[in-house]
């Protein structure tokens, strides 16, 4: 590994992603480290390159032009140190989100106790849950053995038993842990425990003749009472050493660096904790990142840091599970259009196949959308309880807690192109009450600045202290049920001896400019009804930004219309409002139900077909079943689909659409009267279909 020089006046920090590739070169300008460029390319970890430093080569040449000093030598390789000419640079460091998670069997006695803890300690690193095995379960041993034995995995995490708990249901568990083991000739796993304390001796004589077995604090030493870090600490290891042989050209890279590749995850929960304790014990801090491939969510709560990573929740490759994961419905829900599921089926695998597809049209865009907003709310859901490790039995159902300051990163959120519209996807899945600073991590400098903090804590301090993320301003949510077409709140703002004063409608977006590098005092008064954070009135100085003020007047819970045009009426006005664009209105054809308009225009046939799953506002068919758990985007048995019949087309009407009628009042009466019987031609079947 390269050695370091003592005092480092230039860092490149690269992180390496599984679509994108970003890097920050960091400079030390009178004594305060600075950052002065920034670029991006595509991870080339895939076809054709599989080889990350090829990526690495490529950004650092457009850092180089974007600086006007050369940073690489004439082979290729980074130039290191620092020369006099100004080229190359002291240090470099390097993260990475990139690569197959650690695959993990999860052993545990209780699904809503032990398991659920146990889950939240793995959701701290890059794992996959290939299988979890409970005293529930009610396969029999040799399908349980199987599901081991077959799932291949790198590490089996056992937890159960609270301390001074549960004996026997334990060692039954590990009994058939040292059973798989024993079979899984030339793949014997790593065996993590994280239950009952005083079974270690009894694991280690059991199961230490066949794997390596490590222990670590329980998970959940009492019922009420949850404990992760140590066994976070122990799966973050046990990820490291994996990771260091994922190749890809990470050893290239690996030898630049003096800390090696570090997962980007740890940064996240070292800058959450920095933030949470400069702002003291009572300021919550949250720290979101929604990527292609992996989730990161970091929260400060009353004193206490917790991070969760999601390798299943993403916008890109894992885009199909994060369907499966949240449910249709939590993604129709952010439509402005009648859809089936096809269309966000086809959306999702999109997406996984090709992970760098942008929205390029309009209904992409919505899309894309209702996909980043299920993310961030089924990723919170699953961290919050994590927030409160004394109370480990959290009710979800309650509002989210205070927050006063909220990182977003990742693409989705930070990449919109309009400041306004990132805060407004931040408040839409979030729903936050009352006072909140809102900031984008769009140079990717929470990675590197936790990385930095290993080499040089002062150099992080100061890029966190010196306004490295965008300001994006000031949100102010109102809790209440807003009336329409009334005011919610009067709002008074003081900048540079100027005041103004506002009234703010109920149920908007409400953004009012304040640049960055200035300062405004707010004074906030509600209406009846209304509430920011149970206060009828509040009073604070905020620090500009690129969305400056905003005030959410639309309620807490969102009120989101039932109706499809009330609904596409309402979020086109959310967009206008945040962007400052015109009103897009949804055009009237996404607002029609188009099979039941074929439908409408043919005529019935005898053969019979399952019905597409429709989605959307307003009047709907009668549900056939509901979604099933975890099945693949809500799936459902063929018996239980209903029998639709299969209509041949009308020719049709004049100017229309073709294989669609309209009746207007002179068809009425005849469309009761049967039609002759037609066969079915190709085009016909693909209109009906379309």
């Amino acid at each position: 590994m390269t050695a370091m020089p003592a005092a480092l006046s230039s860092i490149l920090a690269v992180d390496f992603g599984n679509v994108n590739t970003r890097a920050v070169l960091l400079e030390l300008v009178d004594g305060t480290y600075t950052v002065v460029a920034q670029a991006e390319e595509r991870t080339t970890a895939g076809f054709p390159n599989h080889d990350v430093s090829i990526g690495l080569g490529r950004i650092a040449r457009q850092i180089g032009i974007s600086t006007g000093r050369m940073m690489l030598s004439p082979d290729n390789r980074l130039i290191m140190p620092e020369q006099a000419d100004r080229s190359g640079v002291d240090g470099f460091i390097a993260t990475a989100s990139i690569g197959r998670p650690l695959r993990t069997v999860l052993v545990g006695l209780v699904p809503e106790i032990s398991v659920a803890s146990a889950l939240r300690a793995a959701a701290g690193t890059y794992i996959d849950i290939l299988d979890t095995i409970t005293l529930e379960d009610d396969r029999p041993v040799q399908e349980r053995l199987n599901a081991i034995i077959l799932a291949r995995p790198d590490l089996i995490f056992m937890a159960g038993g609270t301390d001074d708990g549960a004996r026997g249901p334990v060692l039954e568990l590990a009994r058939l842990v040292r059973t798989a083991v024993s079979l899984m000739r030339g793949h014997a796993p790593l065996v993590l425990y994280a239950g009952n304390s005083d079974l270690r001796d009894d694991l280690k004589q059991m199961i230490g003749g066949v794997a390596d077995i490590f222990f670590t604090d329980n998970v959940r030493p009492t019922r009420e009472i949850e404990r992760l870090e140590a066994a976070q600490a122990e799966l973050g290891s046990a990820y490291n050493r994996f990771a260091g042989q994922r190749g890809m050209g990470f050893d290239t890279v690996s030898r630049l660096t003096q800390l090696g590749v570090l997962p980007n995850a740890q940064s996240y929960h070292l800058v959450t904790e920095y933030l949470g304790r400069i702002g003291g014990p009572k300021s919550n801090v949250m720290v979101i990142d929604i990527g292609a491939s992996a989730s990161t969510i970091s929260a400060w709560v009353s004193g206490h840091v917790s991070t969760s990573i999601r390798t299943d929740i993403g916008l890109g490759a894992s885009a199909r599970s994060t369907l499966d994961i949240v449910g249709l419905e939590a993604i129709d829900r952010w439509l402005p259009f009648i859809t089936y599921e096809d269309e966000i089926l086809s959306y999702a695998m999109n997406k996984t196949l090709r992970p760098g597809l942008v929205p390029d049209t309009l209904r992409a865009m919505y899309l894309e959308h209702g996909f980043l907003r299920a993310a961030i709310a089924g990723l919170v859901d699953a961290a919050r309880p994590t927030w409160t490790p004394n109370s480990a039995l959290d009710d979800l159902s309650q509002p989210l807690q205070h927050f006063d300051r909220i990182i977003g990163a990742g693409a989705g959120l930070c990449n919109t192109g309009r400041p306004g519209m990132s805060a407004m996807l931040l408040l839409d899945a979030l729903q936050p009450r009352g006072v909140v600073r809102l900031q984008l991590d769009n140079a990717a400098l929470i990675p590197a600045l936790g990385a930095l903090a290993r080499l040089n804590p002062e150099a992080a301090v100061q890029l966190m202290d010196g306004g490295g993320f965008e300001d994006l301003g000031t949100a102010v949510s109102l809790t209440g049920t807003p009336r329409a077409g009334r005011a919610a709140a009067e709002v008074t703002i003081v900048t540079r001896g100027v005041t103004e004063k506002h009234k703010i409608e109920a149920g908007m977006l409400w953004l009012h400019e304040v640049s960055p590098g200035t300062q405004a005092d707010v004074t906030i008064r509600t209406a009846r009804g209304m509430s920011i954070n149970g206060a009828r009135k509040v009073k604070f100085t905020m620090a500009g930004g690129s969305a400056g003020l905003i005030v959410d007047t639309r309620g807490r819970p969102l009120s989101l219309a039932v109706d499809a045009k009330g609904f596409a009426a309402q979020l086109s006005n959310w967009y206008a409002q945040s962007t400052g664009d015109p009103v897009r209105e949804v055009s009237i054809g996404w607002l029609e139900d188009m099979m039941a308009e074929n439908i409408a225009g043919v005529q019935r046939e005898t053969v019979t077909q399952p019905a597409k799953r429709r989605f959307g506002r307003g009047p709907k068919p009668p549900k056939a079943s509901k979604i099933r758990g975890n099945s693949p985007a809500g799936i459902r048995d063929s018996s239980e689909l209903p029998e639709v019949p299969v209509y041949d087309t009308a020719k049709p009407a004049s100017g229309g659409r073709r294989g669609v009628k309209k009746l207007g009042k002179k068809d009425a009466a005849a469309s009761d009267a049967p039609a002759p019987q037609t066969e079915l031609s190709d085009d016909d079947l693909r209109n009906l279909l379309s």
